[in-house]
C-alpha cells in the first residue's frame, strides 16, 4: 500500500476466506487505531443498490472517526454495460479521502477487466489484491509454510497427503495443521503416518448427504447428520468440509448455466480437481440455483466470521447455519 490511504479497495477472488479475514484484521483493525468505528462501518449490495445510494454512502461524513468504511459487495453486478460500468467509474473517482471505499468481487478478475484497469491507472487512490486459492502443489507448499509459521514442521509426503485429504481448503487445513504439530508436541516433522491416523477422510460421504438434505429442504434430516458428524469430530473442521462442498457447488453451477451440455470432465478440468467428486456433485447443483448457493456461502462466511471474533460457539453456529438454510 502507498503511504497515504487509498480511497478505493479493490478485493477480488475465489478464497472468500481470506478477503474476510483480510477486512476485518487488516482494513478494520487499521480503521480502529483512528477511533470507534462501531457506526463507521457500511456494508452494501451493488446488486440490490443505486450508483446513486452508494454515492451517497460514500460521500457521507464519518462519525466519531477519521475516516468512515464502506463495503461494497459485487461491485460489478450493476454495471453490465458500457455506460453503467463509467458511471460507476466516476462515482469511483469522486469518493473523498474521509472514506475507504472497499470493493469485494468473489471470482477472480482478469487483469483486462475494466475494474482492474481502472485500478492500474489510479494508483494514487486505489489498491487491488487479488485472492487465489492455492491448488496441487501450491497447496503443498502451503500447508509446509503454515506449519513453519506455527514452530512446526511437515514432511513433504506428509503435506501432500493432508492437501490431498482437505481437497484444497485453507480453512480446514489450519485447522488439521495445528491438530498435527500438536499431536508431534512441535518436536519433529508431521508424517505421512500421523496424516493418517489423525486426519480422518470418511466424512466426506456423510457431509454431502447433509448437503442433499439442505437442497431438499429437509432440516430434520440435515441436523440429524450433523449432529452424527458432530459426534465424530470437532466443529471448525467440519465447517472447513460444508464450506468446500458449497463453494464446488456454485462453480458447477456456474458452468451448468453457461454451457448446459458440459460433461463433469469438462467442469473438472475448468475447476482444477478430479472428475470423481464433480460427477457426485452434478446432480446435487442442480437442486440449487447460483443465487442461492451464493447466499448460502456469504451465509457461511458470516459464521465463520461470527466463530473467528466469539460471538458464537462453533456447534451452537452450525446448528443455527443449518436450521436457516431449510426453513
Amino acid at each position: 500500500m502507498s503511504s497515504t490511504s487509498p480511497t478505493i479497495y479493490l478485493l477480488h477472488g475465489n478464497d472468500e476466506f481470506a478477503i474476510r479475514s483480510f477486512l476485518d484484521e487488516k482494513l478494520k483493525k487499521k480503521m480502529a487505531e483512528s477511533g470507534d468505528t462501531t457506526m463507521d462501518i457500511t456494508t452494501l449490495d451493488a446488486g440490490t443498490k443505486s450508483v446513486e445510494a452508494i454515492q451517497a454512502e460514500t460521500h457521507t461524513v464519518p462519525f466519531l472517526a477519521k475516516r468512515r468504511m464502506v463495503v461494497l459487495l459485487h461491485p460489478t453486478a450493476g454495471a453490465k454495460n458500457k455506460a453503467k460500468q463509467g458511471k460507476f467509474l466516476e462515482l469511483l473517482d469522486s469518493v473523498p479521502p474521509s472514506t475507504a471505499l472497499v470493493l469485494i468481487e468473489d471470482k477472480l478478475l482478469e487483469p483486462k477487466h475494466w475494474l482492474i484497469q481502472w485500478a492500474k491507472e489510479h494508483t494514487n487512490q486505489a489498491w487491488s489484491q487479488a485472492f487465489s486459492l492455492p491448488k496441487g502443489g501450491a497447496m503443498t507448499r502451503w500447508i509446509m509454510d503454515q506449519a513453519k509459521e506455527m514452530g512446526g514442521e511437515f514432511s513433504n509426503p506428509a503435506a501432500q497427503l493432508l492437501a490431498s485429504y482437505i481437497d484444497e481448503d485453507p480453512r480446514l487445513a489450519k485447522s488439521e495443521i495445528n491438530k498435527l504439530l500438536t499431536y508431534v508436541d512441535f518436536t519433529r516433522a508431521v508424517s505421512e503416518e500421523d496424516v493418517r491416523a489423525l486426519v480422518a477422510d470418511v466424512r466426506a460421504g456423510d457431509v454431502f448427504e447433509m448437503v442433499d438434505a439442505i437442497g431438499f429442504g429437509d432440516g430434520e434430516k440435515a441436523l440429524n447428520m450433523l449432529r452424527r458428524l458432530l459426534e465424530d469430530g470437532e466443529a471448525l473442521p467440519l465447517f472447513g468440509m460444508i464450506v468446500r462442498q458449497f463453494r464446488l457447488l456454485i462453480q458447477v453451477r456456474e458452468l451448468l448455466d453457461e454451457n448446459p451440455g458440459i460433461s463433469p470432465e469438462e467442469m473438472a478440468g475448468e475447476i482444477g480437481v478430479h472428475p470423481f467428486p464433480i460427477k457426485k456433485i452434478t446432480p446435487q447443483a442442480k437442486l440449487f440455483n447460483l443465487s442461492q448457493l451464493k447466499r448460502i456461502f456469504h451465509q457461511l462466511s458470516d459464521v465463520d466470521h461470527a466463530i473467528k471474533t466469539g460471538q458464537l460457539e462453533d456447534k451452537l453456529a452450525l446448528d443455527l447455519l443449518i436450521a436457516s438454510l431449510t426453513l
